[in-house]
């Protein structure tokens, strides 16, 4: 749903291996908010506030 307060630290490049930690902050209804973290080689190279929306699983 949307992206707040992103900040890119460093550049990430092609073959390089993007580890993101996220964690719920918040939860009402199906919205949930997250900070998260990505690191390449265990430095920080992005962070930002995220919110995402929660959907059941439909089945074909």
């Amino acid at each position: 749903m949307g992206i707040d307060k992103a900040r890119f630290r460093k550049p990430v490049i092609p073959g390089d291996t993007l580890v993101i930690e996220a964690t719920m902050t918040n939860k009402r209804r199906n919205v949930c908010q997250f900070d998260a973290k990505a690191y390449v080689r265990g430095e920080l190279v992005c962070e930002a506030s995220l919110m995402a929306t929660v959907v059941p699983k439909t089945t074909a």
